[in-house]
């Protein structure tokens, strides 16, 4: 059976292409991804135009949004018209002679699309396709499921013609779609709770909100992922970000990145939330210092200052860490802990911190271990005399493996000297 849509006709270089209008539910069981092609299991690496899909992303991230959110939108598909013929009829020839100078413009371009026989194949899209197959049969479920299937897509046809030029297209298409970075996620969410509150923590009045020196920007970097060497900002969104999750977790706040609470949780979260980073910067005397003179940033970040870590991403993600273990079962409170935590010798070259947050190369390290490694050190560093010895043994036992201690044969290393 035919498919009969109305639609533009376009060309871009030598392509013929043509841009329409599907229901969501007749895209779902009308186009396939490129791996359910009879030919698939015969066709070479080479002609095999998609990559296998990331599901966990579909099921856990793009579903949920399509089904929960009602201001869900996303762009244009395009679908291979693959063995099959594109038929376009122009309205000119439908237009009276009396029709306005304006319609008449542009009705070469406006008309029916007929696409007849073969296979429609998703060439780029093929997870907003999974999606919205998960949410219209039923496997995600949402507020706004109902309504998925007869939401428009927007859906660009193009004719297949020879394969060599359908994997050119499908290669440049995907090679030069460039994702959102961390950081803009985190500025543009209007569902993920932590995403809204790390803002809040930078508008004026707020913890954060404070100017760098001369500059009309905040103290925060919030348009990269990494500080400059000569950067005059305390830390980066992304370092905030986390922060603000590692707070919410600890008072047993869901972490749900698609579902925005109501303004009345996010007020809640938010003050908890700018309590615990107003006892922090007022606590710690490096901070204090560097919030009211922002130029002096960059050299307290060197790496022979004293206070080099406090102004490391890496670290300062280990200190929240840190603090929150320390607090835990009342054992001290947030301000007893951030005193203690002023006399840790935060100097980046001190030998405490090798292989936990430094290299032995004296480079910071990188990745997910060195917060939670360097977390469980600060814990012990400033709440020693508040943990159990079977609590202290387990630290110990992750120093020395940090270390490449093996220990059932190695003499194992002591743990630094807590502050009490």
């Amino acid at each position: 059976m035919a498919l009969v849509i109305p639609g533009i006709k376009g060309h871009l270089g030598n392509t013929n292409f043509y841009q329409a209008t599907m229901k969501a539910r007749d895209l779902v069981y009308g186009v396939r991804s490129a791996s359910e092609l009879d030919e698939w299991t015969t066709m070479s690496i080479e002609e095999r135009l998609q990559r296998d899909p990331d599901i966990k992303r579909v099921k856990e991230q793009i579903a949920p949004y399509i089904a929960e959110s009602e201001d869900r939108f996303f762009g244009a598909m395009i679908v291979l018209v693959y063995k099959g013929e594109i038929h376009f009829d122009s309205l000119r020839e439908w237009l009276s002679s009396k029709a306005p100078r304006a319609y008449q413009s542009v009705s070469d371009d406006l008309g029916i699309v007929t696409i007849d026989g073969g296979s429609l194949i998703m060439l780029d899209g093929q997870h907003r396709l999974l999606a919205l197959e998960k949410v219209i049969k039923g496997e995600v479920n949402g507020v706004c499921r109902e309504d998925v299937p007869n939401d428009d897509v927007c859906v660009i046809f193009i004719q297949h013609e020879t394969s060599e030029k359908t994997r050119r297209i499908f290669n440049k298409v995907n090679r030069y779609a460039k994702p959102t970075s961390r950081g803009d996620n985190i500025i543009t969410s209007e569902d993920d709770r932590s995403a809204i509150i790390a803002r809040r923590l930078l508008s004026e009045g707020s913890p954060l909100g404070i100017k760098a020196g001369e500059s009309s920007d905040v103290i925060v970097e919030w348009k990269s992922s990494a500080l400059a060497v000569r950067s005059t900002k305390l830390t980066t969104i992304s370092a905030v970000y986390e922060t603000v999750k590692l707070i919410l977790k600890d008072k047993g706040v869901s972490i749900d990145p698609n579902n925005r609470p109501s303004e009345e949780e996010l007020d809640q979260y938010y003050e908890t939330v700018e309590k615990f980073w107003n006892t922090v910067l007022e606590g710690l005397q490096p901070y204090r210092e560097v919030l009211e003179d922002s130029s002096r940033i960059p050299q307290m970040r060197k790496d022979d200052q004293s206070y080099s870590l406090l102004f490391k991403p890496v670290a300062q993600l280990a200190l929240f860490r840190g603090l929150i273990a320390a607090t835990q079962d009342n054992r001290l409170t947030l301000s007893q802990s951030v005193q203690r935590a002023n006399k840790i010798d935060w100097q980046m070259s001190s030998t405490i911190w090798t292989n936990i947050l430094v290299a032995p190369s004296g480079a910071m390290l990188r990745g997910e271990q060195p917060p939670v490694k360097g977390g469980k050190l600060i814990h012990y560093l400033i709440a020693a005399d508040k943990m159990t010895e079977e609590e202290i043994f387990d630290i110990q036992r992750e120093y020395n493996l940090a270390h490449g201690i093996n220990f059932e044969t190695d003499e194992l290393l002591k743990l630094p000297n807590p502050i009490v």
